[in-house]
């Protein structure tokens, strides 16, 4: 897909996390925005990004790795310089994910 054509798409999927059509999204994204820092917001809304174009399989822990390399350019290494040792990184992308589904999570 062309950078632009991509760019339309994400810029569109993260509109509709922040619309009525998703509301445990849109919750979520306000609690995700202070609960971890930048670079791991911006894994999780590349995260929410595909679990909008695709489906919930997005959020299986399995699928964390090839979502990885396709952020980081196919370099685990650069994803593990910029967010930290691979354990970090399986518990922010599972914990965030209690603030997709329990919405009690947010108070």
């Amino acid at each position: 897909m062309r950078a632009a054509a991509m760019l339309s798409t994400f810029q569109s999927a993260s509109n509709s996390l922040r619309s009525s059509h998703h509301p445990p999204l849109a919750s979520a994204k306000i609690v995700i925005s202070t609960r971890f820092n930048n670079k791991q917001q911006a894994l999780l809304d590349f995260v929410l990004y595909h679990y909008v174009r695709v489906g919930i399989e997005e959020l299986d822990q399995e699928k964390l790795t090839p979502l990885l390399r396709l952020k980081y350019h196919n370099s685990i290494s650069d994803a593990l310089a910029d967010l930290g040792q691979a354990e970090e990184i399986g518990q922010v992308f599972a914990g965030f994910q209690k603030y997709l589904y329990q919405p009690q999570a947010f108070a």
